[in-house]
């Protein structure tokens, strides 16, 4: 299963597995029990004992999470391996997940004190400020590549995900500018985030090391840091929620969301109406813009179009690939979130009329702003004038040659 074989041999029945690495963490928690017993023995007593020496410590979820592992190992056993004659587990032996449990998300003022804690590695935080305002899973945004990322057009393509669903989206205006004047600054090699060791995020100790940096910020509530029978503390993972519950409280639909986050049913997002409700009751508001809540990019987000950023840098300058070059001159990324937008921004796309991108339309010429000033001439009062003048001119000579 792990080495890839069976996918080889069987590949109209078994998919490759996209990260082994994931399954043979969770084995490593039973494989001292189920490794020395042949397949041909193996009996439902000895999964019950598997699970019953799992450490105290994991959540319920974590332990579903290993059962299945193990069912699927039975299952591809039975079929297409045939090593066995049946599944040995009966239905319904998967135990289920306790999933009633709130979730705990940030605040939008408990995210500004996170981005501007520059004692925290920027690298970090902009992972952080990325998660937060996009809403993608965190191994998702850890697998980025550069090619995953368009940041002329300010547009991403996820391909490969865990629901096999790929999707794709405009990002939120302030995230494209501070992804081009980070990456000017650190252009990302294999992965777009990366630890300043240059190890991929988030790594195995990413919700620990969340929460130790929450802490390093100030952000000191309890309920984000304890957990009790009816509430778990904050996780990495939980920056998905932070996402979904400020949006929903901003106004944002459910369609718009699940393009981000891959829920694939409503049902999944209505577990976080109840908590959007209480933030739009608070008048909590939304994200600060990820280029102004941090101190390092702040007032460098605007190096849009070949605008020179701090040392003479242009955007898009440094580093290889379309995902770094500077947006055409007059172009701006696409808005993907309209509460980011400025007011001058949204007062001109009403000028337009909202036909077409934001920065698809030419920008008006000079010409056009200040026409040519055209003297009108009534020609046939001029004929006019002239006819008559010619015949008055007439009658006074012969009038003279009369006289003489």
């Amino acid at each position: 299963m792990l080495s890839g074989q069976l996918a080889e041999q069987y590949p109209l029945h078994v998919k490759p597995l996209r990260h082994p690495e994931q399954y043979r963490h969770k084995l490593n928690h039973v494989l001292g029990v189920l490794g020395p017993v042949p397949l041909p023995r193996f009996t439902v007593d000895h999964a019950d004992r598997a699970v019953s020496l799992l450490p105290a410590h994991l959540e319920a979820s974590s332990r579903q999470g290993i059962a299945k592992v193990i069912h699927r190992i039975l299952a591809l056993a039975t079929y297409p391996a045939r090593i066995i004659a049946s599944n040995p587990l009966p239905r319904g032996w998967v135990p289920k997940a306790d999933n009633n449990k709130a979730k705990s998300s940030l605040c939008p003022d408990e995210d500004r004190r996170l981005m501007a804690a520059v004692d925290i590695p920027l690298s970090y935080r902009i992972y952080y400020g990325f998660l937060i305002r996009e809403g993608m899973r965190t191994d998702e945004a850890g697998r980025l590549e550069p090619s995953d990322l368009d940041l002329e057009r300010g547009a991403i393509v996820l391909d490969e995900n865990k629901t096999d669903d790929p999707r794709a989206w405009a990002l939120s205006p302030d995230v494209v500018r501070a992804l081009r004047v980070y990456f000017a600054t650190c252009p990302p090699k294999q992965r777009v985030f990366s630890r300043p060791s240059g190890l991929p995020l988030p790594g195995r100790d990413g919700a620990k090391t969340f929460r130790d940096h929450l802490r390093c910020a100030g952000v000191e509530r309890p309920e984000l840091f304890e957990t009790t029978e009816s509430r778990s503390y904050i996780r990495l993972h939980d920056t998905r929620a932070t996402f979904i519950t400020i949006k929903l409280a901003n106004g944002r639909t459910e369609t718009w969301i699940s393009e981000r986050t891959g829920h694939q049913s409503s049902s999944q997002i209505h577990h976080y109406k109840r908590a959007a409700r209480k933030v739009a009751e608070l008048g909590l508001g939304d994200f600060a813009p990820l280029d102004k809540a941090i101190p390092e990019l702040r007032g460098k987000g605007r190096a849009v179009g070949g605008a020179r950023l701090s040392g003479g840098a242009e955007a898009g300058a440094v580093g290889e690939g379309r995902f770094l070059g500077a947006a055409p001159q007059g172009q701006a990324p696409a808005s993907a979130d309209v509460p980011a937008a400025s007011a001058a921004e949204d007062e001109a796309a009403a000028d337009r009329g909202g036909l077409g991108p934001r920065w698809a339309t030419p920008a008006p010429s000079a010409v056009a702003e200040h026409p040519e000033v055209i003297e009108m001439v009534n020609v046939s009062s001029t004929r006019s004038a002239s006819a008559r003048e010619s015949r008055q001119n007439n009658r006074s000579m012969a009038s003279g040659h009369r006289k003489q």
